[in-house]
C-alpha cells in the first residue's frame, strides 16, 4: 500500500466520530401530503414497503387503506420487501383494511363519517404518544366510488378538515400522508384533471410524485437497460458552461424513484446541489474551507472539510454501512477541485482508494470532472481509472467509453 494511502487510513482512525443515519427514500417530509400516480408497470409495492418501514421505524402509527382487489395479496407482498405484518397489526402500529372496509363498511359513502373516523384515528395516535400518523391511502382507480373520483374530492376537501377550501387536508408535523391513484386506462385529460382537483404540485402542502416518470431516467439518457446500469462506476466529463447538472439530475431521481439511497459529495454553490436542494432524499456532504471538523447543517446536509480525504473516505464508509442491502447511488461533483488544491498524484491514489471501497456491484457511481479545467495529461490520467465514460456537452449526454 503506498504511503499516502497509509497516510489516509491514520488520519481516518484520528477523525471527529459522527454517525451517518440512513434517512428516508421518499422524497417527503414530516407533516407533507403528497399524491402519487401509478400504473401496472410501477413497483408500487417497493415504493408502499419503503414509506411504511420508514414510519414504524421512525416511531410512527402507520394506517394502509388499499383496493379490494389486491386483499388476497397485500400482506404477502408486504412481507416480501420484509415487514412483519402480523407483529406490527398485533402491536396496533400497523393498520390495514381495504378501501371499502374503511369508507363504506355499511356500502355507503358517507364523507362525514369518513373525516370524522380519520380525524378520532389521529387523536387516538396522539393519546397512546405515536411520533407521527402516518397514513398511505391507495384509492386504485376510484371502482369503490364506480370511477366517480369527484365523491372522494369532497371528502379530500371538507372544511372539518381545517384546510382552506381547495387546499385539501391541512397537515401540521404530527401528519405525513401518501394518497395514490392508479392512472392506467385513464386518458392524459382525466388525469390532468385529476390532479389539478387534488392538488397536485399546485398547493404548499401537497407535492406530486410520478412513479413513473423518473424510474429509468438516467438510464434512457445513455441508452441502457436499468439492469446494465446498476453498479457501474462512470467518470462524467462536463463543460461548466452546459446545464450537465440536469444529467446527475435525472441519476439521482432514478434512484429515488426505485427507493434507492443517493449520497452526493459536492460544494453548497455548485449547479449540482442547486438543482437537487429541494429533494429531501437526496444526502449531501457539502466540501467548504470554512470548516474543520463535520457539520449537521440540515436533516439531509452535512459539512466537511474541501480538503481532508479521511473525513471523506469515512463519510462514504458511514453511509454504505446505513445502507447495507440497498442499490446506492454516489455521485462525486468534486474531482477538478480535488486535483487543483492536493495536486494530480494524491488525487489518483484517493481516487484509486474510493473506487475500491465501492466496487461493489450495489453501488453505482458518477464522478464528475470538468476537463476544460485541466491540462491533457491530466484528464487521460484520470480517465484510465474508469472503464465506464461519459461526455456532456451542451445538452447532450454521451458515452464515450465502456460496455454498456
Amino acid at each position: 500500500m503506498p504511503n499516502f494511502m497509509k497516510d489516509f487510513l491514520r488520519r481516518m482512525r484520528k477523525q471527529p466520530s459522527f454517525r451517518v443515519e440512513a434517512g428516508p427514500v421518499l422524497s417527503m417530509r414530516d407533516g407533507e401530503v403528497a399524491v402519487a400516480t401509478y400504473t401496472s408497470a410501477a413497483d408500487k409495492m417497493k415504493v408502499f414497503s419503503a414509506f411504511i418501514r420508514e414510519g414504524i421505524e421512525g416511531g410512527d402509527q402507520v394506517e394502509y387503506l388499499y383496493p379490494d382487489e389486491e386483499s388476497g395479496t397485500v400482506r404477502v407482498k408486504l412481507e416480501e420487501h420484509g415487514i412483519d405484518v402480523e407483529k406490527h397489526e398485533k402491536n396496533d402500529t400497523l393498520l390495514m383494511m381495504s378501501i371499502t372496509e374503511w369508507y363504506m363498511p355499511d356500502g355507503k359513502f358517507d364523507k362525514d363519517r369518513a373525516v370524522k373516523n380519520g380525524l378520532d384515528l389521529r387523536a387516538e395516535a396522539k393519546r397512546k404518544g405515536y411520533k407521527r400518523a402516518r397514513e398511505l391511502i391507495d384509492v386504485g382507480d376510484f371502482s369503490f366510488l364506480n370511477g366517480q373520483w369527484q365523491k372522494y374530492l369532497e371528502y379530500w376537501d371538507d372544511p372539518k378538515w381545517g384546510a382552506p377550501p381547495g387546499v385539501g387536508i391541512l397537515y401540521g408535523p404530527f401528519i405525513t400522508e401518501l394518497t395514490v391513484f392508479n392512472v392506467e386506462g385513464m386518458s392524459e385529460a382525466q388525469v390532468g384533471d385529476i390532479l389539478k382537483a387534488f392538488g397536485g404540485g399546485t398547493y404548499p402542502h401537497t407535492k406530486f410524485i410520478d412513479f413513473l416518470e423518473h424510474a429509468e431516467a438516467f438510464s434512457e439518457r445513455i441508452n441502457v437497460t436499468r439492469e446494465k446500469l446498476l453498479g457501474r462506476k462512470f467518470l462524467l466529463e462536463f463543460d461548466p458552461a452546459s446545464n450537465y447538472e440536469r444529467a446527475v439530475e435525472d441519476f439521482a431521481k432514478e434512484a429515488m424513484a426505485n427507493v434507492e439511497p443517493v449520497i452526493i459529495f459536492t460544494s453548497s454553490t455548485s449547479a449540482v446541489r442547486t438543482c437537487l436542494a429541494q429533494e429531501h432524499a437526496v444526502k449531501f456532504f457539502l466540501m467548504s474551507v470554512s470548516t474543520s471538523t463535520p457539520e449537521l447543517i440540515s436533516e439531509n446536509e452535512i459539512l466537511l472539510p474541501a480538503n481532508n480525504t479521511a473525513l471523506i473516505l469515512d463519510s462514504l464508509s458511514k453511509f454504505l454501512e446505513a445502507y447495507t442491502e440497498e442499490n446506492v447511488f454516489l455521485v462525486f461533483d468534486s474531482l477538478s477541485e480535488l486535483v487543483g488544491s492536493m495536486g494530480l498524484e494524491k488525487t489518483y491514489s484517493f481516487l484509486r482508494y474510493l473506487l475500491d471501497m465501492v466496487f461493489s456491484t450495489r453501488v453505482t457511481a458518477l464522478f464528475l470532472l470538468n476537463t476544460s479545467a485541466h491540462e491533457p495529461q491530466v484528464v487521460s490520467c484520470l480517465r484510465g481509472l474508469f472503464p465506464n465514460q461519459l461526455k456532456y456537452r451542451g445538452n447532450e449526454l454521451k458515452t464515450v467509453k465502456g460496455s454498456l
